[in-house]
C-alpha cells in the first residue's frame, strides 16, 4: 500500500513553525478597489488572501485606441494567485484588484522555493496542490478560447467551410 503524502496550501504553510512571517512572507492590507499588480508588471511574491475578495482581470485589445479589461475569475479568503511568479521570472499575465478590503500574505517566491527545496515533502504537498488549481484553470482558459475561436469563424462566415 502506498503512503498518501499529505497537500500543503500556502495558507497552511503560513503557520508552519519554520515558515516565518517576517522572513518568508508578511501581511499586507489593501482598501476596496486597489491594484494588487498589473498584467505586465514583473513580480516575484505569491499571495494568499487571507481576508477579502480580489478580482483577476486581463487587457483586451479591442483596436489600436480601444481596450478594456476582461473578468477572468473573483478569488476569496484562502484562495491563491500569481503561482508562476514561483516558477519564472515573466511578466503577470493578468491584473488583481481587490473588490472588497482585503489582508493578503505576500509570499517571496525565492525564499520559498528555498524553504521547498529543504523541505522536500512539503514542497511535494504543495506543488501537488498547486497542479490540482492551475489544471482546472487553463482547461477553462482552453474552452473560453475554442468558444471565441469558434464565435470568430462563425462572425466571419467561415464555419460554413467545415
Amino acid at each position: 500500500m502506498t503512503e498518501s503524502v499529505p497537500l500543503y496550501t500556502l495558507k497552511s504553510l503560513l503557520a508552519h513553525p519554520e515558515f516565518s512571517e517576517g522572513q518568508y512572507w508578511y501581511q499586507q492590507a489593501y482598501d476596496a478597489n486597489q491594484v494588487v499588480f498589473l498584467e505586465g508588471d514583473k513580480g516575484r511574491n505569491t499571495y494568499v488572501i487571507l481576508n477579502g475578495q480580489v478580482s483577476v482581470c486581463t487587457r483586451v485589445v479591442l483596436s489600436e485606441n480601444q481596450q478594456m479589461l476582461s473578468g477572468l475569475c473573483e478569488l476569496f479568503d484562502g484562495d491563491e494567485f500569481a503561482h508562476s511568479c514561483f516558477f519564472d521570472d515573466e511578466p503577470h499575465n493578468a491584473t488583481v484588484k481587490t473588490v472588497s478590503p482585503c489582508l493578503l500574505a505576500v509570499i517571496d517566491a525565492i525564499k520559498l522555493k528555498a524553504f521547498l527545496d529543504a523541505n522536500p515533502e512539503i514542497g511535494y504537498g504543495l506543488l501537488t496542490h498547486w497542479i490540482g488549481i492551475i489544471l482546472p484553470r487553463i482547461r477553462q482558459g482552453n474552452k473560453r478560447l475554442s468558444s471565441l475561436f469558434s464565435w470568430g469563424l462563425k462572425a466571419h462566415d467561415i464555419d460554413s467551410l467545415f
